[in-house]
């Protein structure tokens, strides 16, 4: 599947978070879930160029990332794109990052829908946000390579027993 599928658009524009699977150097997984925007045939997540994502892309830009529709349980499609990542630190990105953000995130109804879904992790995100030690902010640009749609299975509990 090519990642401008509409199938694939589909997802990445309803879905509200991406898990990003990453390398490290000495070759440990690392599993993240992060904020996205889509645009231009790339995605973006936010981040701080010291977290675990960040220094694992610098050593190894492979990376996987899935996507759900979190918000419609029936909906048991995910999405797994496969590409490159590279960590971006320019300031225009940055601010073109944030704006899109701040609209997905906060300016929608999906958006405040989440944040009210969330509004306990408030205190911890300001606090991340304003902790000076977690290093630059910066971006991860991942161009992607494939993109595969899967279905998870069935909750046990709506399946027939036999």
């Amino acid at each position: 599947m090519n990642p401008d599928d509409p199938a694939a658009v589909d997802i990445l524009r309803r879905a509200m978070v991406a898990r990003i699977a990453t390398i490290s150097r000495t070759g440990r997984p690392h599993v993240n879930p992060l904020y996205f925007v889509y645009g231009d045939g790339k995605i973006y997540l936010g981040t701080s160029d010291r977290t675990l994502a960040a220094l694992n892309v610098k050593a190894n830009p492979r990376v996987a990332i899935l996507f759900n529709v979190e918000r419609e349980p029936s909906d048991r499609r995910v999405m797994r794109i496969r590409g490159r990542a590279t960590v971006r630190t320019d300031s225009g990105l940055r601010r073109w990052y944030v704006r899109r953000d701040a609209s997905k995130y906060f300016m929608s109804w999906r958006g405040l829908g989440n944040a009210l879904v969330h509004a306990r992790l408030l205190s911890v995100v300001r606090r991340y946000l304003s902790s000076g030690t977690k290093g630059k902010r910066c971006v991860l640009e991942v161009l992607p390579d494939e993109a595969e749609l899967l279905t998870t299975p069935k909750p046990f509990s709506d399946r027939e027993v036999s």
